[in-house]
């Protein structure tokens, strides 16, 4: 069976990936800056699998590609992406170590068969998943927008990735988000002596954030709209002349995301208005588009967690109002894609994604099963992929 036989080949490198899980874990770098990341990740892949030849991605120091090939291949191309940004304050709380252990344990796996396969194996280094506010000095996001661009993923043939979660989930129906900054320039004055003179922008802030929340009741259950205030003026004496937050918008599908833009925009326009002020937009780097599974994918990795005894269930199981979003969604829209959820943690709302709770569930005894199943897994599907 070829799950054993790959589990075997995995207990020959585990504690290798485990220590760069805990690695990633005690060293959280926010995205683009995911120097010491980048450096053990490659080191390990450089050490250990002799046929990778990594390269470097242009001006983006923090991504690369490793690719292995068999001679006399038709030399298609599948892709393994992996990620190892974190987040401010709660780390590796999304388990994005998790996500680049598995990639390379899958793609040390199929190294080990390289005479089996008819395809070119790349595993793509993909920094900045995470959407940080625009006032970070990397903020934005948007990796593997930008790797598209490049044509990292040219002619692939299928590309694929599993991501810790709550479930074991095959095609989560991951939604579409925009990131916008608002900024709101007014006057300022004397908070007592001379209010009546300023233009305040943070109450045009407060305007559009309670306006927002008002419109709430009218969204649909799967559109988000969330945001914070990163600049709420310098003194409490001074009526605030500029203010600035940073915000998320999602939906279901990127046609209703556009919608939802449209009604969220003339909440910011509507404020300004009211204030006085005048409102400023800047924009992210690129919508993430919403996640689209390919049938055949889910199938075969279907098949192959049964045979690990992973209850894997498709997205009709779970509701999916609950669900983040991925730049991998942009690829997705391109490419065969794939990207399932492995259980790290009970599906009981205890411990959920982005608290440090699931940070600490990131190197876990559980989370060593979901990086050994992943590996083997991943490994398989693309095996089987194999003409």
């Amino acid at each position: 069976m070829l799950t054993k036989e790959l589990l075997g080949d995995f207990s020959k490198f585990e504690k290798k990936i485990f220590a760069l899980n805990d690695f990633l874990y005690k060293n959280p770098e926010l995205g683009y800056e995911e120097v010491k990341s980048h450096k053990e990740i490659t080191k390990l892949i450089s050490n250990n699998i002799s046929s990778a030849k990594i390269k470097k991605v242009s001006e983006m120091p923090t991504a690369f590609t490793g690719l292995i090939n068999k001679k006399g291949g038709n030399q298609k191309t599948i892709s393994i992406c992996i990620e190892y940004d974190a987040l401010p304050g709660v780390g590796q709380a999304c388990g994005h170590n998790i996500i680049s252990s598995i990639g390379i344990g899958a793609f040390y796996l199929l190294s080990k068969k390289i005479d089996k396969l008819s395809d070119a194996i790349q595993i793509v280094g993909c920094p900045a998943e995470e959407i940080l506010p625009l006032s970070f000095p990397n903020g934005g996001g948007g990796g593997k927008i930008k790797l598209l661009e490049k044509e990292v993923f040219k002619d692939n043939k299928a590309v694929l990735m599993i991501h810790p979660a709550t479930r074991n989930e095959v095609d989560p129906l991951m939604v579409a988000v925009k990131q916008i900054d608002v900024e709101f320039i007014g006057k300022a004055a004397h908070a007592s002596g001379s209010p009546y003179i300023g233009k305040n922008a943070l109450d045009a802030q407060v305007l559009a954030y309670n306006s927002i929340s008002a419109l709430r009741q009218q969204l649909l259950p799967t559109e988000k709209v969330h945001g914070i205030i990163t600049n709420g003026g310098e003194s409490a004496n001074i009526i605030p002349d500029y203010t600035r937050s940073s915000w998320m918008m999602r939906a279901q599908k990127t046609s209703g995301l556009k919608v939802l833009e449209k009604k969220i925009l003339n909440c910011f326009k509507s404020a300004a208005s009211a204030t006085g002020c005048k409102v400023n937009f800047i924009e992210g780097n690129g919508t993430y588009e919403n996640l689209v599974t390919d049938s055949k994918l889910a199938e075969i990795f279907m098949d192959y967690s049964k045979e690990l005894g992973i209850d894997m269930k498709t997205n009709k199981h779970f509701d999916q109002s609950k669900n983040g979003s991925t730049d991998f969604g942009n690829i997705s829209k391109k490419f065969p894609s794939l990207h399932a959820f492995l259980a790290i943690v009970p599906d009981d709302g205890s411990v959920v994604n982005h608290q440090p709770e699931f940070a600490h569930a990131t190197i876990t005894n559980e989370a060593k099963i979901a990086i050994r199943n992943g590996s083997v897994l991943l490994a398989s599907t693309i095996l089987k992929l194999q003409d």
